[in-house]
């Protein structure tokens, strides 16, 4: 979500360096390369290999925080240093960067702010990310006055600006305009990875279960994180049932290459966020496996939130295309406004 902003920065000839945190090593990796970033500005925290489970995440998140001063300033650029060290959204490598922002005394700018769901504890651990680096954060950049609303009542210090879309919004259009023959259609595409339906006893059983009995009337390509690689490794029951279905299981891919994807499918199963917006871009229906989404998009219209609710689930499988939208309106891109703004206040 990011990406776009480098790509500006690029073309406006400002110094940048991207620092990766090794979250997601090998992912990361294929996705910059897939937007053509400069590899020379590239500097990393630590390289490993995508992180499976929950808890090698938390070891590798303790080791990173705890990252010196001098380390973490000798990725950073030349000379007297950045303006600004950018975070975007509300991964565990969000609230590191927001740390070294305030450890290294540079302005943290936070891209995405302001999303907030009714409980502290669920998503989790995002929503309590994102109430952290608004604590860190001196420029809060809200996609919508809902955000906006949600930092002026916690009384978050620092500027609070409007991008008027997510940056995601430039990322769907950069992966569209990509030429490529798209596959036919007939098809739903699954992602499911958030740790916290991966390790329920009630969700993941459920949403197996949801999964199968899509298959039965519309084949499936099913997108495997290494999370959930690593479930259904543990769970060959699971994946008995899956491999006896029309689940057809990919290897994630270059995001280019999943929007074409996700253009050319009827519609989508997923349990991300980030999915969700993907999809009120694109008119798309979607079928949100989550209690609750800090998210507006789309849920006027291609997007259900099925609160693991058996009727609203079966209801929308029943046929999806009645919830089909209309792709986004043309317009300033949300990342040239951020742009704008940090060059007019570096």
């Amino acid at each position: 979500k990011v990406y776009p902003l480098i790509h500006l920065a690029k073309e406006r000839g400002h110094s940048f360096r991207v620092l990766a945190t090794g979250q997601s090593v090998e992912n990361f990796l294929m996705q910059y390369r897939d937007f053509q970033l400069p590899e020379e500005s590239l500097g990393w925290l630590n390289r490993g290999a995508d992180l499976e489970k929950s808890s090698a995440a938390l070891r590798w998140f303790l080791r990173s925080l705890f990252t010196s001063k001098k380390n973490i300033r000798s990725h950073l650029a030349n000379g007297s240093g950045p303006a600004y060290i950018v975070v975007h959204g509300d991964t565990l490598s969000t609230l590191l960067g927001a740390s070294f922002g305030r450890r290294c005394r540079i302005e943290v700018v936070h891209i995405e702010a302001g999303l907030r769901s009714p409980s502290l504890f669920s998503p989790f651990p995002e929503e309590i990310t994102r109430r952290l680096v608004s604590k860190l954060a001196r420029v809060h950049v809200v996609p919508d006055e809902r955000a906006r609303n949600n930092l002026e009542r916690a009384k978050v210090r620092g500027s609070i600006v409007s991008s008027h879309g997510n940056t995601l919004m430039d990322a769907v259009r950069f992966g569209t305009k990509i030429g490529a023959d798209l596959p036919k259609s007939g098809f739903a595409i699954a992602n499911i990875h958030r740790y916290e339906n991966l390790n329920s006893t009630t969700r993941w059983p459920a949403i197996v279960s949801t999964l199968v009995k899509t298959a039965a009337k519309t084949p499936i390509i099913m997108v495997a994180h290494p999370q959930t690689r690593h479930k259904l490794a543990q769970d060959s029951q699971s994946m008995e049932q899956i491999k006896n279905s029309r689940i057809e299981i990919r290897e994630r891919m270059p995001f280019t290459e999943f929007i074409r994807l996700l253009d050319a499918c009827d519609f989508l199963v997923t349990d991300g966020g980030s999915n969700q917006e993907e999809c009120s871009y694109l008119g798309k229906p979607c079928l949100i496996l989550r209690e609750e989404t800090e998210r507006t998009e789309g849920l006027e219209s291609c997007c259900v939130l099925s609160k693991f609710d058996e009727e609203i689930i079966a209801r929308f499988l029943r046929d999806p295309q009645q919830y089909k939208g209309t792709l986004a309106p043309a317009g300033l891109s949300p990342s040239v406004h951020v742009m704008n703004f940090l060059e007019t206040h570096a």
